[in-house]
């Protein structure tokens, strides 16, 4: 590794390996430092492969398959599925739940600030306290908003030959629509696994219809829904009598991720994927709006300027989703 480097330990699904690049790209053009990637597949307690491959150089990446303690060799993992033996899952004390713990009780950045790593905790001001004698970054990474950090994204994307969610595609291709982000995937193991794989459960799609009725100047435009099982959010939507199409591009993560950033109006729910969303569809100039917190509370670390917040409410643990 080149001495003037610093290392950015990144994990968790695209959009959060999206975010960790863009604080990387971020925290390079404050220190004048070039980065180099560690990604852990495993230590979120679901797997995710690495996704940004073509977004990154070669000269870029350390190691695209770190370990996590404890846990053994997998072959048959399926992608954002929880990992039954993975040591958040199992009972009793072990290495991840320590550091679970330490997280929580706010110890763990302190003691890695002694070793010359900060944890970035999804607060972007803690990203403008990494200084050049900084020797790792590690996340969460939140979502930013940076004429830089943008124009560098848009070229990479564009250079892979994407279409890119940092720029707004103008003429007549161009329509206005809403999209709603629904996350299923791991939240409908809610109220069966650990609080620490997203306990906060799926969002209750009424509060959609409460936030689109508080906009009539929206209420002729096309809703669509993007979720991780869209025909299943597509169906829950159904029941609070909201009419949304699903995306007419069945690609992956980026054609969701570029038609999410193209339309007027976003509605997220608590994820990643709707954090990169919302910052992208308010640069392109279009309207998102966030949870304000989880079922327990817990308020976001971050702030986008023009982003708009709503009170969530959360589908309750008898619900048929969660079976």
């Amino acid at each position: 590794m080149k001495k003037n480097a610093f290392t950015v330990k990144v994990a968790g699904g695209a959009t959060a390996q999206c975010l960790g690049l863009m604080s990387a790209i971020y925290v390079r053009n404050r220190c004048n430092k070039e980065f180099k990637i560690k990604y852990f597949p495993f230590s979120t307690g679901t797997y995710w492969p690495f996704q940004i491959d073509f977004l990154v150089e070669d000269v870029e990446i350390c190691d695209l398959n770190c370990g996590t303690k404890g846990l053994g060799e997998h072959s048959d993992v399926e992608y954002g599925k929880v990992i039954a033996d993975h040591p958040l899952s199992r009972k009793g004390p072990n290495y991840e739940k320590t550091l679970v713990l330490l997280r929580k009780l706010k110890i763990e950045s302190a003691l890695q600030r002694l070793r010359g790593q900060r944890i970035i905790g999804g607060n972007e001001k803690a990203l403008d306290k990494v200084n050049r004698i900084t020797k790792t970054i590690s996340g969460g990474f939140p979502p930013i908003i940076d004429r830089a950090v943008f124009k560098e994204m848009d070229a990479r994307f564009r250079n892979s030959g994407r279409m890119s969610p940092f720029s707004k595609l103008e003429g007549s291709k161009s329509k206005d629509y809403i999209v709603l982000h629904l996350r299923m995937g791991d939240k409908r193991s809610s109220f069966t696994n650990p609080a620490d794989f997203g306990g906060d459960g799926i969002v209750d799609p009424a509060v959609f219809v409460d936030v689109l009725n508080q906009h009539p100047e929206f209420k002729d435009y096309e809703i669509f829904v993007v979720s991780d099982e869209p025909e299943v959010a597509q169906e829950l939507l159904g029941t609070v009598n909201i009419n949304a199409q699903l995306n007419p591009s069945k690609g992956d993560i980026w054609d969701d991720l570029y038609f999410i950033s193209q339309s007027s109006l976003f509605i997220g729910s608590w994820s990643q994927v709707s954090q990169l969303a919302a910052a992208c569809v308010i640069s392109n100039g279009g309207t998102s709006f966030y949870p304000s917190t989880t079922h327990n509370n817990r308020k976001t670390t971050w702030a986008l300027e023009g982003l708009n917040f709503y009170e969530p409410k959360f589908l309750s643990r008898d619900h048929p989703v969660y079976r």
